[in-house]
């Protein structure tokens, strides 16, 4: 790229941005799918209920994070470049204790995430966001 930020977006931040509102769909489904498992461990074992209560929130909050960063990513702004790039390592991270701990359930996030990330992190796509900051300041 010769001229960043002359034509807009790099194609490897929209890739990244699909990818991203993916996540978001699995977690907002995934999230109805434990609130009618909490509900149906709530009659029986409230600590299970609560358990899940607690991920259903997280799930949440990780889809809104995603939500928000993949609308802004095109201002060009640093800060949900850094936010998307933080939360998808997190997700690899968890997705690779999840498969440690109980098998393949992880690797899908994990896929979803590390493609995310080879978006955000192509070099097209960090010389965009650096201009789009702008010249350095004259000290």
């Amino acid at each position: 790229m010769t001229n960043p930020g002359v034509y807009g977006p790099p194609k490897g931040l929209g890739q990244a941005r699909i990818f991203m509102w993916i996540q978001v769909a699995f977690n907002v489904l995934g999230s109805l799918l434990l609130l009618v498992a909490a509900a149906a461990a709530s009659v029986g074992d409230t600590g299970v209920a609560g358990l899940l209560v607690v991920i259903i929130v997280i799930n949440i909050l990780m889809a809104v994070v995603l939500a928000v960063c993949a609308i802004t990513l095109q201002s060009g702004k640093q800060w949900p470049w850094v936010t998307a790039i933080v939360v998808e390592a997190i997700v690899v991270i968890n997705g690779i204790v999840t498969i440690i701990s109980s098998g393949v359930t992880g690797i899908l996030p994990i896929v979803f995430a590390a493609l995310a990330l080879r978006g955000l992190l192509h070099k097209d796509v960090r010389a965009w966001i650096t201009a789009q900051r702008g010249p350095a300041p004259a000290i």
